[in-house]
């Protein structure tokens, strides 16, 4: 409930913000000579970028369970379209509760699965965005701001490689670590463990670490595309690299509290960093506008489809996602 408010008080300050700095009806006079083609293209390219994403959510669960792609795409888009009209993230316990009810999951498999696709699309996100931030044409006025990301992406990755050296001594210590008998001796609790770690072997398995980066460089591709596609739908003239900056800050809003459907947050990340292209507030402002309707509504109204269809069921609540996590392991 905490984090329901500071979610509402993130998007009250952002909606604020953008309220104060520009003309809302010049904005949505600019969205009405929006070029329905290359909305439709960039709807296509998100249902294709969805599409990698579940390919590469198969390949992070084990290998030898039954669920299928098709399967994984429904659930995906069922929690989206739950995290987008729910608060507090609610999608995402629906998503563990369907997936760990499919034959040969668990629990840990999917928290493991998800926890790995928010690394393997963290790492790719910044990649992009150092290969592309030298090509960048940012004024004199905001480099000292560039600087700064590189500043943030440099001490990122620092951390990351001090892991990957530690990587074995953290885990020496972690396996000294005394747990509580209750615990340690909870034959439900080992096994659940067992499942994450599994599950998180898969990133690094040879026979799939290609295809899971493939697959997510494929994604990220897609979205890229999504926000040049938008972008050229309202005439917009920039260059792609701003499209690859433009995913990367939409997507690190999203990490800041906020109502559902990131509300506020989206728009206020999407409109000021498109202002120092020479992109005017209210152009800049409409597209935070289409951008937001193009990758919420599609996902939101499939989810909704895939819902009442009946295929998966939402009968479920914290304790059955724990009694799920209790049962012994069932082979697929």
């Amino acid at each position: 409930m905490r984090r329901f408010f500071v979610g509402l008080l993130f998007t009250s300050a952002s909606l604020l913000l953008l309220e104060r700095l520009i003309d809302w009806r010049t904005a949505f006079v600019v969205l009405e000579s929006a070029d329905v083609t290359f909305i439709a293209l960039a709807v296509s390219c998100l249902l294709f970028s969805l599409a990698a994403k579940t390919f590469r959510w198969r390949l992070l669960l084990p290998a030898d369970t039954a669920v299928s792609t098709p399967r994984l795409f429904r659930i995906m888009h069922i929690s989206f379209m739950l995290n987008n009209v729910l608060p507090a993230r609610l999608g995402d316990i629906a998503r563990v509760a369907m997936t760990s009810n499919q034959p040969g999951l668990r629990v840990g498999h999917v928290l493991s699965s998800m926890l790995t696709e928010r690394v393997v699309d963290s790492v790719t996100l910044l990649t992009c965005f150092v290969l592309v931030s030298p090509f960048l044409p940012i004024p004199d006025a905001y480099v000292g701001w560039l600087e700064t990301a590189w500043y943030v992406v440099a001490g990122l990755a620092g951390l990351a490689i001090l892991s990957a050296i530690l990587h074995r001594r953290i885990t020496a210590i972690g396996s000294r670590v005394h747990l509580p008998g209750a615990l340690h001796a909870n034959e439900r609790f080992t096994e659940e463990a067992r499942s994450f770690s599994e599950g998180w072997k898969q990133l690094f398995s040879r026979g799939h670490i290609a295809q899971i980066w493939a697959s997510s460089l494929v994604a990220w591709v897609g979205a890229f595309a999504i926000n040049y596609l938008l972008m050229r739908a309202l005439a917009i003239e920039v260059p792609l690299t701003v499209a690859v900056l433009l995913t990367c800050t939409t997507n690190l809003a999203m990490l800041v509290p906020s109502s559902p459907g990131y509300i506020g947050v989206f728009h206020a990340a999407a409109t000021l960093s498109l202002i120092p292209f020479d992109v005017g507030e209210a152009r800049a402002l409409s597209f935070a506008i289409l951008a937001h309707l193009v990758n919420v509504l599609p996902v939101s109204i499939l989810g909704a489809i895939f819902l009442l269809a009946g295929r998966e069921s939402l009968s479920f609540n914290l304790g059955a996602i724990r009694r799920r996590a209790a049962e012994p392991p069932v082979d697929a």
